[in-house]
């Protein structure tokens, strides 16, 4: 197996002491199913890709836990709200490291719009009369748990509402589940709608039942979701406690993130901005989250129908109804509303041969309480990174592009740092930056997930080929695709059959890069300024998830002792920063977004002849994909040529012809923006979106994908022209950089 490893090594050019190194660890081995771990650096010759894994391997040498850890205890001493002092606080760590470490670091204020709580009341007053915890209980030896200066339970955006009314149980409170109980007769007008969290964003939940006329919406982590059906609950294990409080932000995301006063424009001091009462992406009914042990003496309480035993019955000991009542609840929601600042943290080192290029990672800062898992397991790797990073700078080395690295603030609420700040620079954005890397939560669990730009793609899987991982001392390519065949490999081979139906050759195993949705800091960057990105994580179980019991004693004890993962990750997102500042060819390969929107379009063509069988011609969704396809393979055709041309001329030292690629390159991706989607214009990629009705996960290609889900024939008919229109622009960029 060496040998084979040591050969193909050979093959892709890199220098005999870089192929020894690693055919000796033993680190990669091939994959399942034919899988073959990729080879080489993209973008580098062989003598720049044995200086870069030297140097990475040094900075690799020098991760030390015990410098993460004491980050991690510092971040998360105290609750750090989005534009409280706490908050303030951190951001003046942040900088202060960053700088320490010889970063040009600075402190950006941004001016959003915010609600804090002034009175969180929930209370059961039918059939008996029984108050509800609106705070954690907390456990002994954890300190952080009984924090004082802990907001009790509140949404980010809720409306200020005081309601009383009979509860409606409502799953997981989607379109579909909505449709149900009207369905069933069951009317939640001027009701209390109680929903599970999941599925769903959850301020989808809250517009959902607020347009089907509800009063009020209570929401809460199930156990069959992230509690004791998974795992041992917190303090013993990873799961969500009885008295865990899920708190989080309900801005409608899929119709837009960031400063709901400034839609599409930069929030500025004394800038323009929308009345809360013009603001559309924020709910107009209160809401408040609680814990499973509450919502129990509601469900205990609630008669009616039956619910669905296989989709909404959840996992406490009872049998859930939807009611309405005989439960009733009255709910108070006061919230203190106000343009406060928030504070992102921003820090370069300028590139040596292109400063004007952008090489950006970025990890939020704020938490809805001490915020150890999300987000400061990130800065904790980001600050790690910067250290590394600022050690070879400080030896001598600069980087070939202007390396860049944002702490942003506000992204609980809704993306508002890296939102307001992306829409202030959207021009030097479009112009120069190369790619944008997030990391919100990078460690949670030892299961490795990145979503991303499929440009990216190369890049992401050799860096993963090259970390260890740290429980199975391997690969982390081999972990992965490991994961993926245990998971994927009837949907492969199904694909495969359908390939070899139409006479197109069938592949072996691939890991397959998850596209992106939205709920992180990348949706700017991607959604609306069309910058290549991805976003990676460790990810597991994470029952304390925006309650008081995410925090160190969390994170140090059960999540990740030793912070091993921490250690891995921090190795990984340097590992791809490193490569997109330094390659001579920019590592974007954009025939791997041909090949996604392929099968893309393929998949989404088989899955709208499903839904329209049996349905009258009129509501079919039968107009043909073919022009899309013959532009995503016009795509493939072109940027293939021009990725071969480009090694070519790395090899040979042809920088001239290295540079028009890099311009094709750096255009590309903002080529595949179009004017917005329907009802929702902020977002402009034509490949990459968050489903309407979902908020988080991704809906691709989604003109197309929107109109499966919604059985829309027009939507399809009208969405096949600007997908292949998108492609056919991008093809165009490279045919002119040959």
């Amino acid at each position: 197996m060496k040998r084979v490893l040591f050969a193909i090594l050979v093959l892709a050019g890199l220098t005999t002491a870089v192929m020894t190194a690693l055919a000796q660890s033993g680190l990669v081995a091939p994959g399942p199913g034919g899988a073959i771990a990729p080879t080489g650096l993209t973008g580098f010759d062989a003598a720049g890709a044995a200086a870069e894994l030297a140097r990475e391997a040094a900075m690799s040498a020098q991760l030390r836990p015990d410098t993460l850890r004491r980050h991690l205890r510092i971040l998360t001493e105290e609750p750090h709200v989005a534009g409280t002092p706490a908050d303030r606080a951190t951001a003046e760590y942040v900088r202060q490291r960053l700088a320490a470490y010889g970063w040009d670091a600075r402190i950006v204020e941004i001016p959003v719009w915010l609600n804090y709580p002034v009175a969180s009341q929930l209370e059961l007053v039918e059939p008996t009369r029984e108050p509800l915890a609106v705070r954690e209980t907390g456990v002994m030896w954890d300190k952080d748990a009984y924090a004082g200066n802990v907001f009790d339970a509140f949404h980010g955006y809720s409306a200020t509402g005081d309601v009383t009314g009979q509860v409606v149980y409502a799953n997981y409170g989607d379109v579909l589940d909505f449709n149900a109980l009207a369905a069933a007769g069951v009317d939640v007008r001027g009701r209390i709608v109680l929903v599970r969290y999941g599925k769903i964003f959850r301020g989808l939940k809250v517009r959902n039942a607020e347009r089907a006329g509800a009063a009020g919406v209570l929401i809460y982590s199930d156990p069959a979701d992230d509690g004791y059906t998974q795992a041992d609950a917190y303090p013993r294990g990873p799961a969500r406690p009885a008295d865990a409080i899920q708190r989080g932000s309900v801005q409608f995301l899929s119709e837009g993130p960031g400063d709901p006063g400034t839609p599409g424009w930069a929030s500025t001091p004394g800038g323009k901005r929308l009345s809360h009462e013009e603001m559309r992406t924020v709910p107009h009914i209160p809401s408040m989250p609680i814990a499973y042990a509450e919502a129990q003496k509601l469900l205990s309480r609630l008669e009616g129908p039956r619910v669905p035993v296989d989709t909404w019955q959840g996992a406490l000991p009872l049998t859930y109804h939807v009611g309405p009542g005989p439960a009733a609840v009255h709910l108070r929601s006061v919230q203190d509303w106000a343009v406060r600042p928030i504070w992102n943290v921003i820090a370069t080192i300028t590139g040596r041969e292109h400063p004007e290029q952008l090489v950006i990672a970025g990890n939020h800062r704020d938490a809805w309480n001490h915020g150890a898992i999300d987000p400061n397991s990130g800065s904790i790797a980001m600050l790690e990174m910067a250290r590394v990073i600022g050690q070879q700078v400080q030896a001598g080395w600069r980087p070939r592009r202007t390396l860049m690295l944002c702490s942003w603030d506000g992204e609980e609420y809704g993306l508002l740092g890296s939102t307001e700040w992306a829409e202030a620079n959207d021009a030097r954005l479009t112009q120069n930056a190369v790619a944008y890397l997030n990391v919100d939560v990078a460690v949670s669990g030892d299961n490795l997930r990145v979503n991303g730009s499929h440009a990216l793609e190369n890049l992401i899987t050799e860096a993963m080929r090259d970390v260890r991982e740290p429980l199975q001392n391997r690969s982390v390519w081999n972990a992965v695709v490991d994961k993926a065949w245990t998971e994927g490999k009837a949907a492969w081979s199904q694909t495969n059959r359908l390939r070899r139906l139409r006479g197109e050759p069938m592949r072996p195993f691939a890991y397959d890069m998850p596209s992106l949705g939205s709920g992180s800091d990348y949706t700017a960057f991607l959604d609306h300024l069309g910058v290549p990105s991805a976003d990676l994580r460790f990810e597991g179980l994470q029952g304390t998830y925006h309650s008081m019991y995410d925090d160190f004693e969390y994170l140090d004890r059960v999540v990740d002792p030793g912070y091993h993962h921490h250690m891995a990750m921090t190795d990984l997102w340097s590992r791809c920063v490193l490569r997109l500042a330094e390659a001579p060819a920019v590592p974007l390969r954009y025939s791997a977004t041909a090949e996604f929107a392929t099968d893309q379009l393929w998949s989404l063509a088989d899955r709208a002849e499903d839904m329209s069988a049996g349905r009258p011609d009129s509501l079919r969704l039968s107009a043909p994909v073919t022009p899309a396809i013959e532009a995503a393979k016009r795509l493939g055709a072109a940027a293939q040529r021009a990725e071969a041309a480009a090694d070519a001329a790395v090899a040979a030292g042809r920088t001239a012809d290295v540079e028009r690629y890099n311009a094709a390159a750096l255009r590309a991706e903002r080529a595949l923006l179009g004017p917005g989607l329907t009802g929702r214009t902020w977002f402009r990629h034509e490949l990459y979106a968050p489903g309407l009705n979902t908020g988080y996960a991704p809906v691709p290609l989604p003109r197309l994908g929107q109109a499966v889900l919604d059985g829309d024939g027009r939507a399809w008919s009208l969405g096949v022209k600007p997908i292949a229109d998108a492609l056919d622009r991008v093809t165009a960029e490279f045919e002119r950089a040959k």
